[in-house]
């Protein structure tokens, strides 16, 4: 009898080992999220730059950032859920725009869609483009932009806004898509095959495991991922060998035409769309701080990273330009818009309220 009573303590011992592994990753993300949740701790925000001294409401802008949450959602991928603020105000997935009271012109409007950018990281809800918009022209402006997105996106949720108002009057209407800069960073990355979001492996991962809601691979998948975070975490990053192996559009001439003219392809159907409703429509290509001449010295644009990442810029923008201008749709090309501007950047993408 003494083997069994031997044999069923190292069975328990082995469950209790094993059930220690499984607690590992939610106990020890868990305590991450409540060290990190200090509302002073703004160190991955770049609240310390100078062209912010003038504006009293960055610290809020910031820590309310950090209190965004996104939500799932067919056919556009992501939408940040509704948030009432001081300085960010989400209503029915809209980043809410200035309203000018005093000065309107109701003869034209203008529906904004774009990424981060056009949503307004980095400025509170006054000074993202579409507001500032509104106040110097007197147009009343819409900000369908979202963080993260890319202009199939946004063609995406165009596409929803018509079909659940089926009778729009798009005359006297501006659709503006501002893109560029997620087309370029989300699909030069050497993993992201086909016409993908940058959440699409990750989707087909959970739906995956899914298939197998009571296997193993299932049961330690938290502890497989915890693991890997950890290698990533201690990983150089900065190894140039590994960044190169991050993105391929400076490497493959393939993909980056590829990149570059279903970026057009996706702003020729929009048009399309738009003018068939009796709207016009402009396509927009972004600014980005690793093209043109304006002044980013007081940024640490300089990294491995960085210099990766500025090759796949300049090798898919000049074709994007092309492209574009063989189309018949309106085309800006504000990639020099910047050009000695001291004041406007605050990241290698997004601006502060003076680039606005």
């Amino acid at each position: 009898m003494r083997w069994i009573k031997i044999t069923l303590i190292n069975i328990l011992l082995t469950l209790a080992f094993i059930g220690i592994l499984l607690l590992i990753p939610p106990t020890f993300y868990n305590l991450y999220k409540v060290i990190t949740k200090d509302k002073s701790d703004l160190s991955d925000f770049p609240v310390h730059l100078e062209l912010y001294k003038e504006f009293d409401w960055t610290i809020q802008h910031f820590n309310e950032m950090k209190d965004l949450s996104t939500t799932y959602s067919d056919f556009i991928t992501w939408r940040t859920d509704d948030f009432e603020g001081e300085t960010i105000n989400i209503k029915n997935g809209l980043r809410q725009t200035y309203k000018n009271e005093t000065k309107s012109d109701s003869s034209s409007k203008y529906y904004f869609f774009g990424g981060s950018t056009t949503w307004g990281t980095g400025v509170n809800d006054d000074n993202t483009y579409p507001s500032l918009f509104t106040k110097f022209t007197g147009h009343e402006a819409t900000n369908f932009g979202e963080k993260g997105y890319i202009a199939r996106q946004s063609l995406a949720y165009l596409s929803n806004h018509f079909i659940i108002n089926s009778k729009i009057d798009m005359n006297n209407i501006n659709v503006i898509f501002y893109d560029g800069v997620n087309e370029v960073v989300q699909r030069c990355r050497s993993d992201n095959e086909g016409f993908n979001t940058s959440r699409a492996a990750q989707i087909k991962e959970i739906l995956k495991n899914n298939d197998k809601e009571f296997s193993f691979s299932t049961t330690f998948r938290q502890l497989e991922n915890f693991i890997e975070k950890l290698i990533n975490k201690f990983k150089d990053n900065e190894d140039l060998r590994y960044l190169n192996s991050l993105y391929n559009c400076d490497t493959s001439k393939e993909k980056a035409q590829e990149v570059a003219q279903e970026l057009v392809n996706t702003w020729k159907t929009a048009s399309d769309l738009v003018n068939a409703y009796g709207g016009t429509f402009t396509a927009i290509l972004q600014p980005v701080a690793y093209i043109g001449n304006a002044n980013i010295e007081y940024l640490n644009l300089s990294t491995n990273e960085d210099k990766v990442k500025a090759s796949q810029y300049k090798t898919v923008y000049p074709l994007i330009k092309k492209f574009a201008k063989d189309q018949n749709f309106n085309f800006i090309d504000l990639t020099n818009t910047y050009d000695g501007c001291s004041n406007c950047y605050i990241d290698f993408c997004h601006v502060g309220p003076q680039g606005h």
